[in-house]
């Protein structure tokens, strides 16, 4: 019904106005350009203007914009964690496997430390729902993440953009085209990006969250006249000097049961659930916390400090059969120090410090006949991470003249600091290919192949820095673990009518297994976990009603078989990492539409329902969580856009946007605590431009978080220190920009 009233509407516009019709969306799914009501996938395409209207910066900034699409995180300049239907990966150490790929146009980015800042200049996102095993390979059990960039242009030119805002925001970006000389296309973009922050430091009157990131990308297209050959050549290095998130503590201990701590460990009585959300407890350490999440006393200021670039190198011959060559070297180094119990004491202080860099490189041949269209490539990856993490806990006890009890027996480990340290070696390499055969006119029939060989090798040693004689806590301990497994697909689409079609697949993907890398006692197993699997069916339709309404629905089904789950475990000594292994299943199913309305009115919108359990799962502390729903899985997901677009005259334009985004509750661990998840929530943005044509100016105003919503974006559960840790999304924030073009 909703359908057709928009529908009538439109027409009844267009009848009085000049024709206009929908954009057509050309993604790359299948490693082809096609048109996205003919590709026979599930996808979310983010188009430029889309993620201008959004203010997109970074690309944890996506989740706003797709209803299949949540992340959460504990930093704010490194390591996302996307989760596409539920799927991804809680576990937050580097070495990680993510469950969504994220790719950088062609490259694939391996490492979670740089995927958050060489996001700009962009032309558009994919969002690859489902399983990606065959074509993208690596680990994509939840889906794929494409961010396109914008390519050198034909004719000199350029853009610029200055912006000021909130918390005293300044921000720049630029972008120049040197036009064609000769057989070279260049494009040169960057950026820079400085704020005060969002959050008062009561103990110092400082600020924090603040922001200070900059960036540059170098992009050579080669394009020899009268040559089947072509090149591109990308640079980029991205950086952050500024602070990590400053989390907000929630106390976890009943004030009057805490005592001053006797020799043999202080009284600790928990607190129940209704005086923990009013802020009426303390931590371990006897501190309350206040219950603004952006003011609040910290004595330690908190920096996270990333260093990104990459270079990709790709190499195409265009002809009957194509052939492609993408070669590319990535690396990242990422320095964090965070005030972890996020309080004026000294309770719990951590530093994180990760390189890594990874080598990828990938053939592809591409055949195109009238009945058969084929691809097959083989895929390499050599990665390595260097971890060292340093703890520092019950610092405020050690200078009250506690000693250091070096007895993991005793619940009370006593004040300690220790250095944990890692090195994760990754051998990835695969072969596949793909072919989509025309059976019939308007039948056509999918298989794909993809073999997977994965070793990784992991080392660790763990060691106590103390005045006293330093004992080794942990001697140096090796893992090595090889996966091999097939990953396949099964589809076929038909097309009713132009614009018309019904798909159906069936795939398998896998992930491989990795090791705990927070594995800091004897006693901690090291791994690796075994790997993950998941059978997913999905069947659906895209629909174009008309030149003006265009709507897509799919239904879905997911076995999930050895879902690699990352657990805090409350045992003596604190704060142990788990890696464990468990069965779930995921149904679920998403509506979009995107439609021309009257009167310079543009409309889309999505639905995703999601209905997640465990099925066979008995956790590291031996409590059977079968039944509880996934991590980072709402029940319910909407988002929604509406934009409008009107000439004043000649050479003014004025337009707005307005976007809404809706998720139901959502958890962070397999507990189903509600203390340890997000309540359901709406966030709404919006944006108001005029545009000069003649001046090619355009004067914008931007807000994000309109309504000022106090979101939580992450919670840790650090319960034997008292608190959970928690992350949040940031306040209101307002910006005004001036764009020039040239």
């Amino acid at each position: 019904m909703m359908f057709d009233l928009i529908l009538i509407a439109a027409l009844a516009a267009n009848a009085e106005s000049p024709v206009k019709v929908l954009d057509a969306v050309v993604v790359t799914a299948n490693r082809f350009d096609t048109s996205d009501e003919a590709s026979p996938v599930s996808i979310d395409n983010i188009n430029i203007q889309k993620l201008g209207n959004a203010g997109i910066v970074k690309a944890s900034d996506i989740a706003s914009l797709s209803s299949a699409l949540t992340q959460r995180s504990i930093f704010a300049a490194s390591a996302p964690q996307f989760f596409i239907r539920g799927v991804g990966t809680n576990d937050v150490n580097p070495n990680a496997n993510p469950g969504v790929a994220v790719y950088l146009n062609d490259t694939f980015i391996a490492s979670p430390l740089g995927q958050n800042l060489a996001i700009f200049d962009l032309e558009s996102v994919e969002i690859l729902k489902g399983p990606q095993g065959t074509l993208f390979g690596r680990n994509s059990t939840g889906g794929t993440l494409i961010f396109h960039t914008r390519k050198p242009g034909e004719s000199p030119g350029g853009e610029l953009s200055v912006g000021f805002g909130s918390f005293g925001l300044h921000e720049t970006e630029f972008a120049f085209n040197t036009g064609r000389i000769s057989a070279v296309t260049a494009r040169f973009s960057g950026f820079a990006r400085k704020s005060d922050g969002y959050t008062s430091n009561t103990l110092t009157g400082g600020s924090e969250n603040d922001i200070n990131a900059y960036g540059a990308r170098l992009m050579l297209d080669f394009q020899p006249e009268n040559s089947q050959w072509q090149g591109e050549l990308s640079l980029d290095s991205v950086a952050n000097r500024a602070g990590m998130t400053a989390h907000q503590g929630l106390g976890l201990l009943a004030p009057e049961g805490f005592l001053t701590p006797p020799p043999s460990g202080p009284v600790i009585i928990p607190c129940d659930a209704a005086r923990i959300r009013r802020n009426e407890c303390v931590n371990a350490l006897g501190y309350r916390y206040t219950s603004d999440p952006f003011s609040e006393g910290y004595d330690r200021n908190d920096r996270e400090d990333v260093d990104a670039n990459g270079v990709t190198v790709s190499i195409e011959r265009i002809g009957s059969t194509s052939f492609k060559s993408i070669t590319s070297y990535r690396r990242a180094k990422r320095t964090v120090f965070e005030d972890t119990d996020a309080s004026p004491l000294n309770l719990v202080a951590l530093d994180f410090l990760n390189k890594s860099q990874s080598f990828t490189q990938e053939f592809l041949l591409f055949g195109d006949s009238k009945h058969l269209r084929w691809q097959a490539g083989v895929f390499a990856l050599a990665e390595t991470l260097d971890t060292t993490n340093r703890f520092d806990t019950l610092g405020g006890l050690r200078a009250q003249g506690l000693a250091f009890i070096p007895d993991p027996s005793l619940f009370f480990f006593g004040p300690f600091r220790l250095t944990q340290s890692y090195r994760q070696q990754t051998r990835s390499s695969a072969a596949f290919g793909q072919m989509d055969w025309t059976a019939t006119e308007k039948l056509v029939i999918t298989a794909g192949l993809r073999f997977t060989s994965e070793e990784n090798s992991f080392n660790t040693a763990t060691v106590f820095n103390e005045i006293i004689a330093q004992p080794v806590l942990s001697p140096e301990r090796f893992g090595k673990s090889i996966n091999q497994a097939l990953s396949w697909r099964a589809a076929a689409h038909y097309e009713f009518a132009e614009g018309k079609i019904f798909y159906a697949s069936v795939n398998r993907a896998f992930k491989s297994g990795h090791f705990n890398g927070g594995a800091l006692f004897p006693f901690d197993s090291i791994g690796p976990v075994d790997p993950e699997f998941i059978i997913a069916y999905e069947a659906g339709a895209k629909w174009r009603f008309t030149d003006l309404l265009q709507a897509q629905a799919a239904v879905f089904h997911y076995n999930y078989n050895g879902l690699q789950d990352f657990t805090l475990r409350p045992a003596p000594p604190p704060t142990r990492q788990v890696l464990d292994s468990a069965d779930a299943k995921i149904s679920g199913l998403e509506l979009s539409m995107r439609a021309l309305l009257p009167a310079g009115f543009s409309a889309s919108a999505g639905m995703s329902y999601l209905d997640t359990k465990f099925v066979d799962f008995i956790d590291a502390n031996g409590i059977d969580r079968s039944g509880n729903r996934l991590t980072a899985a709402p029940e319910w997901s909407v988002v929604a856009g509406l934009s409008w677009n009107k000439p004043i005259n000649d050479r003014f334009v004025l337009s707005a946007a307005s976007n809404l985004n809706y998720r139901s509750q959502i958890f962070f661990d397999n507990t189903n605590n509600p203390l340890i998840a997000s309540e359901a929530r709406t966030l709404i943005d919006a944006r108001f431009a005029l545009t000069d044509n003649q001046l090619n100016i355009s004067y914008e105003l931007s807000a994000r978080n309109l309504t000022n919503k106090k979101v939580l974006v992450d919670v840790l559960n650090i319960a034997e220190y008292g608190f959970l840790q928690q992350s949040y999304e940031p306040p209101r924030s307002i910006v005004l920009t001036v764009k020039k073009s040239f």
